[in-house]
């Protein structure tokens, strides 16, 4: 257990500075005006000839919306998951430790969002409602990401057999996949909007297994004593 929170750890750490520099190069590098919007947005050379190249997509981003649906799905169930232990256990403290940390998850992804509603980085490059709105990072990307990654692994402590274990994170993580790029191909956000909800999403994600892990190592030291 203490190898896997060294390396959720070290994951987290990079994530975090690969973010960061991402977020901040944004600020100063090639920053310009680009896209039907207007909007002024960093490394706007790439992200303009990847706008250009997809376009618009308005299946892309109804699709994108139904895996949204799906994510959210998967939340519930996760929801559900803890409500039943709690009532089979008659202790609203019983549950899974792990699906108490993904609640903490959840909540660094709520104040990610608000964060980046507030401090403004990129707009998309089409207007929304006739007017510019925040892009970055994207939150399909980000929530696609947490959902996938955390669930992959939580459902490793229930599910030792490859098949299963394979096939359920298969689903979540091909949701993720598929989400990712229905956003990018329906031309609302920029490229770098889903690289940095990818890395604000896997930083979640790093934290949350390396919390799973502290308290795996715990609960084996308290069985040995």
């Amino acid at each position: 257990m203490q190898k896997k929170f060294l390396t959720y750890s070290i994951i987290a750490g990079v994530l975090l500075i690969l973010f960061c520099a991402l977020t901040v190069s944004l600020t100063f590098v090639d920053v310009r005006e680009a896209g039907e919007s207007g909007a002024t947005v960093g490394f706007a050379t790439i992200n303009e000839a990847v706008f250009d190249a997809l376009g618009q997509n308005a299946i892309c981003l109804k699709l994108s919306g139904l895996c949204g649906k799906l994510i959210i799905a998967a939340v519930v169930a996760f929801g559900v998951t803890g409500l039943v232990q709690i009532i089979r256990r008659k202790g609203i403290l019983r549950a899974d430790k792990e699906l108490y940390a993904m609640v903490g998850g959840f909540a660094l992804f709520g104040a990610a969002y608000l964060l980046f509603e507030v401090v403004v980085i990129n707009c998309r490059p089409v207007l929304e409602d006739g007017e510019l709105a925040a892009s970055y990072p994207s939150t399909h990307a980000m929530m696609a990401t947490v959902v996938a990654g955390m669930g992959a692994v939580y459902l490793l402590k229930y599910f030792k057999t490859k098949f299963w274990y394979g096939l359920l994170c298969g689903l979540l993580v091909g949701i993720a996949c598929v989400t990712v790029t229905l956003r990018l191909f329906s031309g609302v956000h920029w490229l770098t909007d889903i690289a940095g909800g990818v890395l604000l999403g896997g930083i979640i994600v790093a934290l949350y297994g390396a919390a799973c892990a502290l308290w795996g190592k715990k609960k084996e030291q308290g069985n040995e004593g």
